[in-house]
């Protein structure tokens, strides 16, 4: 006859299954700029997602670099 401490060590210990395998993705887009049309097409797609028509994109400008802080900026 076994003990109680025997029995609970012969009892199978439940583990973590295996991770699933990661679908296959593509590559990382390179970061680029997107040409006028480009922009115009998605734009075009989102409004159509939400329902919107004739809404005019919104004009992007691109910051270089970080403008530098004065001392009037911090008051």
């Amino acid at each position: 006859m076994s003990t109680p401490f025997e029995r609970l060590m012969a009892e199978a210990i439940p583990t973590r299954p295996p991770a699933a395998p990661k679908p296959e993705q593509p590559p990382p887009r390179e970061p680029g700029h997107w040409t006028p049309e480009e922009q115009d097409t998605h734009w075009a797609e989102l409004c159509q997602a939400i329902g919107v028509t004739n809404e005019r994109r919104p004009t992007l400008r691109l910051i270089t670099e970080p403008e530098p802080a004065t001392d009037s900026d911090a008051a």
